[in-house]
C-alpha cells in the first residue's frame, strides 16, 4: 500500500493538526522529502511535534520512514525519473555510516518532542537530592546501568548499580528511604527480581525514574517518573544511540542544579583516581 493510500485510509482518525500534516504530504510530497520535521511543521502551520505524531500516527518509525515512504510514492509516478535525478546524486555523495549517524540524529530528534519536559527536570532533581542513588538493569540494560553508574560516580557519591548477584543486594535495597532514588531500565520482558525490588522501593517511598521501550510497562505503576524511549519499528540498535542521548541530557540537568558543586566534585575524583595511578605505577616498578 502506497503512503497516499494509507493517507486516505487512515484520514478520518486522525487530529486536526495531523490532518493538516496529511493534507500538506499529499500536496507536496518533495518538499517532505527534501526537508526535516521542523521545516515541514513551520510550512504547514503546526508544531514539529504535531508532524512527528502524524508519522506515529500512520504507524511509522519516525520522520525519515515517512520521508522513504513519499520517496517510493514519487519513484513509481509520472515524475519519478525526475525525483531520481534530483536526489540520486546526493543520497551516493553520503556513505553508509554516514547514512546510519544520519537516521541516528533523525531518531534523536523524534524523540525529544515525546519526553515530558518538567518531568525530566523533576527526575533531575531528584537525582541531585538524593542521599543515594541506585541504578538498575537487567540483560541487555545491565551494560547502560553500569555505564551510567560509572558516569555519575565521577559526580556524586553514594551511587550504587544493583547487580541480583551481589552479596549485599538484600543490604542495598534495605537502605532505601524515601531519600532514595532508584533509576530502571528495562527493555525486555520484566524479570521477577526487577518487580520485586521496584515494589519495595516504592513501599520506602524512594523516587523511581524508570526509563523503558514500552508505554504498556508493568513499572509504570510504581513510577514517579516514566519515560518511553523505543519507538515504533525500532531496534534495539536504533534506540541505543537515543537513549544515551536522553542520559546526557538527564545528567546535564542534573548538573545545572548546582554547577560548582559537581565541578568541583569531578576534580576531586580525577585527583584521586590520578594518585592511584600514581601508586600502581611505583608498585609495578619496585617489582621489577
Amino acid at each position: 500500500m502506497s503512503i497516499k493510500e494509507d493517507i486516505e485510509r487512515k484520514f478520518v482518525r486522525l487530529s486536526k493538526g495531523q490532518r493538516k500534516v496529511a493534507q500538506f504530504v499529499m500536496n507536496n510530497p518533495t518538499v517532505i522529502i527534501g526537508n526535516g520535521a521542523a521545516e515541514v511543521g513551520r510550512q504547514a502551520n503546526v508544531s514539529e511535534s504535531t508532524v512527528i505524531r502524524f508519522c506515529y500516527a500512520m504507524d511509522l518509525s519516525g520522520y525519515v520512514e515517512l520521508q522513504d515512504k513519499v520517496r517510493s510514492y514519487l519513484m513509481t509516478q509520472n515524475d519519478g525519473a525526475s525525483l531520481q535525478t534530483t536526489y540520486s546524486s546526493s543520497k551516493k555523495d553520503i556513505p553508509s555510516f554516514g547514512k546510519v549517524m544520519q537516521r541516528d540524529i533523525q531518531n534523536i530528534q523524534d524523540t525529544i518532542h515525546l519526553i515530558n519536559h518538567n518531568m525530566l527536570q523533576k527526575s533531575s532533581k531528584w537525582i541531585h537530592e538524593a542521599e543515594n542513588v541506585y541504578i538498575l538493569g537487567t540483560r541487555q540494560a545491565a551494560s547502560i546501568a553500569n555505564w551510567l553508574s560509572f558516569t555519575m560516580k565521577t559526580l556524586r557519591p553514594n551511587v550504587k548499580q544493583l547487580r541480583s548477584e551481589s552479596d549485599d543486594i538484600v543490604q542495598q535495597i534495605n537502605s532505601m528511604s524515601e531519600h532514595t532514588t532508584l533509576i530502571v531500565f528495562s527493555w525486555e520482558k520484566h524479570s521477577n527480581e526487577i518487580q520485586t525490588i521496584v515494589e519495595i522501593a516504592k513501599k520506602k517511598k524512594a523516587k523511581i525514574i524508570a526509563i523503558t521501550g514500552s508505554v504498556l510497562s508493568s513499572i509504570r505503576e510504581y513510577a514517579s517518573a516514566f519515560f518511553t524511549l523505543g519507538l515504533k519499528k525500532q531496534s534495539s540498535l536504533d534506540v541505543i544511540p537515543v537513549l544515551f542521548s536522553f542520559l546526557h541530557a538527564l545528567i546535564e540537568e542534573m548538573v545545572s542544579q548546582d554547577k560548582a558543586q559537581y565541578e568541583k566534585y569531578q576534580q576531586s575524583y580525577e585527583q584521586v583516581e590520578n594518585n592511584l595511578l600514581f601508586l600502581d605505577a611505583a608498585r609495578e616498578k619496585q617489582v621489577f
